[in-house]
């Protein structure tokens, strides 16, 4: 009796580990506006990565909540699962954070991908969802298509960014992250370095959704933001 009370405890506390999600958000980061003067050491990314990539794919209860090391520490992450997928990820998924690629989808996976098992069951499912995503919504076509192209000094409206996620995503509200910097001639410029497109929590497919609104975030939707190019970070100084 007390190994199946023990049983159905388990099995309560996965099942509620894994109703503290409502939706997932879908994570892109833009690195030289995240990399550009920034006070935490970037690597250098390989010269063909020039684009949007992928952050992660983060389970959410709303905009300030979600679940996180959902397996704690018996989480073990091991590229042997999902030899299919490296090349993609490689290229689609690298940090420019040091420790390098693996360490960092470790991070991901066992701090958001555990929290998911209930619709992503395993790190392969995980990670080619994932993908999957990144091929479907491409936000470096949906910022092109709608104008939004890098540029040192062409300021750009959060009504432009907006356009451009429910013209391509077909969403009314999708989540932005922001920093600033300070500009040669003393101006302050606030640079979008993430994207988040909302997905449904939906085991048989997942779709677009919108975000719910933050009450808080570090984004200024009053003032404009720029995309700056990836010839920016030539001259800064990276961690080999």
């Amino acid at each position: 009796m007390l190994a199946v009370c023990f049983a159905l405890l388990l099995a309560q506390s996965l099942v509620s580990a894994d109703d503290k999600y409502n939706y997932f958000d879908f994570v892109r980061q833009w690195s030289p506006n995240s990399c550009y003067k920034s006070n935490h050491p970037c690597k250098a990314l390989p010269a063909e990565i020039n684009y949007w990539t992928i952050h992660g794919l983060w389970p959410s209860k709303d905009a300030t909540h979600y679940p996180a090391d959902c397996a704690g520490s018996s989480c073990h992450f091991n590229t042997t699962t999902i030899p299919d997928l490296l090349d993609e990820m490689h290229l689609r998924w690298p940090t420019d954070y040091s420790g390098g690629d693996t360490k960092f989808w470790s991070h991901e996976y066992c701090k958001h991908g555990t929290c998911c098992t209930d619709i992503l069951p395993d790190i392969h499912h995980y990670f080619s969802a994932a993908l999957k995503l990144n091929r479907q919504l491409d936000v470096d076509k949906a910022l092109q298509s709608a104008g939004i192209l890098p540029s040192l000094d062409k300021p750009y409206t959060f009504e432009q960014l907006n356009s451009a996620m429910k013209e391509s995503f077909g969403v009314s509200q999708a989540t932005y992250w922001c920093r600033y910097i300070k500009a040669s001639n003393g101006e302050s410029k606030q640079l979008v370095f993430q994207i988040s497109v909302c997905i449904t929590k939906d085991p048989n497919s997942l779709q677009p959704r919108d975000c719910p609104v933050a009450k808080g975030h570090s984004c200024d939707y009053h003032h404009s933001f720029y995309l700056l190019p990836f010839s920016v970070l030539e001259n800064e100084i990276f961690e080999s």
